[in-house]
């Protein structure tokens, strides 16, 4: 008979499950009293993940489970049982022996409103009783408000509850994203922000949260700034409150700029060199992750962050003045080097590379430029010649004419065991393979035909993309 595993097995075990399985770790918790006690932290480590199951069902029972814990008070319960086709219920036992939320250590805010929004609807069927007008500054016809189900009503309800359970008793937050929340809650929470002093990454889109709601963190290792505009990157770079608190960060390793907004609407000045505030510098001067959107940091400025490790860019478009800030752009120790859109020229991206001394594990092109096909060759050459240590490779490639010069790179990064080829040219998978497989006869290829577009007024690009990896380091993971 095989022996009981122990908590401490059975732990190891179930950390390989993602937690956003749901439907496993359901399963899972139901085998017995020790699967339940090892798997309810994971559960519930992230729960309003549940929005990403299908249907509004899972979200209202995550919601009953929620409000059996923490009950709604007598007039917040009267005012939405007061909404026909909605009632607030809550499990049999009414009062739940466990507070689950206390497990709770990730929120992100477009998923909290997901769930919002799935426990705000009424049942479909029922929308056909609902009284219906016509707007006449709209020129639709639109249910009627108020009278009968206000879904906009319950979801301020709802949302107002539940980030007053969470600030309230929550206190094992390590990951927080907050994007908009009404200021009737700030005041109504202003004593138990203190809870969230345990987070460690923070994703904030208006710098007014930073003074309010996070002004306990004092543990903050990454915190991602969503711009929203180009009016908005004058706010957050000139912002006390952002300064004030990156201050009090004696841990911050990495900071992402980011800009969400559509490509369509942005306009030509942010494709452009941005000087950020020195007294803003200083407070970032030793992060070792830095994350740029729609702008570029002047090199000067760049070249002082002289621990910086992770480098990420994505810009739209390169100017000739983001251009040849980036080609005087030096670092040193450089680990990281990504483009999330479009990059620069490969000349100069090659001999950026070569002035990383030997440190760049990673380097990553996510889509392919039409107009970014010469130089193929001496991009791979410097990176043969500068990257002994890489082991993630995601670059663009003449597929018919470069094979040489990837061989020469393979042999040079023994270290890389998977890498992805995007190449406008065509070449067979089994062609490519059996080149690859005189080198060693464990490399296995994967191709794809792809297409990619910018926006509606360019035209896509197609290529192809060839996913290679070795077998035995396959069956190692």
């Amino acid at each position: 008979m095989v022996p009981k595993l122990n908590y401490d097995c059975l732990q190891n075990v179930f950390e390989h499950l993602e937690s956003s399985d749901q439907g496993t770790l359901f399963n899972c918790i139901l085998v017995n009293r020790s699967w339940f006690k090892i798997l309810i932290p994971y559960l519930w480590e992230n729960p309003f993940s549940i929005v990403h199951r299908n249907g509004a069902a899972n979200s209202k029972k995550l919601l009953k489970t929620i409000i059996s814990m923490f009950p709604f008070d007598k007039w917040t319960e009267e005012k939405l049982n007061s909404f026909k086709y909605y009632k607030v219920t809550y499990h049999k036992y009414r009062k739940s022996i466990r507070d689950y939320l206390d497990y709770m250590e990730i929120f992100k805010s477009a998923e909290f409103h997901g769930f919002i929004d799935k426990c705000s609807r009424v049942t479909p069927w029922k929308y056909k009783n609902l009284k219906r007008y016509y707007d006449e500054e709209e020129k639709k016809w639109i249910l009627k408000p108020n009278h009968e189900y206000d879904e906009s009503s319950i979801s301020s309800t709802l949302t107002n509850h539940i980030f007053n359970i969470i600030f309230r008793n929550c206190t094992k937050i390590s990951q927080f994203s907050l994007f908009n929340i009404s200021n009737m809650i700030i005041q109504n929470n202003s004593n138990s922000f203190k809870n969230l002093s345990n987070i460690c990454y923070l994703e904030v889109g208006k710098p007014y949260y930073l003074g309010n709601i996070f002004r306990d963190c004092k543990k903050i290792k990454k915190i991602v700034i969503h711009l929203h505009g180009y009016d908005t990157q004058d706010r957050w770079f000139g912002s006390s409150l952002l300064i004030n608190f990156l201050k009090d960060q004696k841990e911050l390793k990495a900071i992402h700029f980011l800009d969400l907004s559509n490509w369509n609407i942005r306009n030509i000045r942010y494709y452009q060199l941005r000087p950020i505030p020195e007294e803003l510098l200083i407070q970032i001067h030793s992060i070792e992750e830095l994350g740029m959107n729609c702008f570029i940091l002047p090199c000067r400025q760049l070249n002082t962050l002289s621990k910086l490790k992770h480098l990420e860019i994505t810009l739209w478009k390169w100017k000739p003045e983001t251009i040849a800030a980036f080609d005087n752009g030096l670092c040193p120790l450089l680990e990281v080097l990504k483009f999330q859109d479009d990059f620069p020229p490969l000349d100069v991206l090659a001999k950026f590379i070569g002035k990383t001394k030997g440190h760049l594990q990673c380097f990553y092109i996510k889509n392919p430029n039409q107009n970014h096909y010469d130089h193929t060759q001496l991009l791979l050459k410097s990176i043969a010649k500068s990257c002994p240590k890489l082991n993630s490779l995601s670059t663009i490639i003449n597929i018919t004419k470069d094979l040489s010069f990837l061989k020469t790179l393979l042999i040079s990064c023994n270290e890389l065991k998977n890498f992805t080829l995007m190449s406008i040219d065509f070449m067979s998978q089994s062609l490519l393979q059996e080149q690859l497989r005189m080198m060693d006869e464990n490399w296995g290829v994967v191709h794809e035909k792809c297409q990619y577009k910018k926006c509606k007024n360019i035209d896509s690009i197609k290529f192809n993309k060839y996913q290679i990896e070795l077998k035995n380091y396959l069956i190692d993971h």
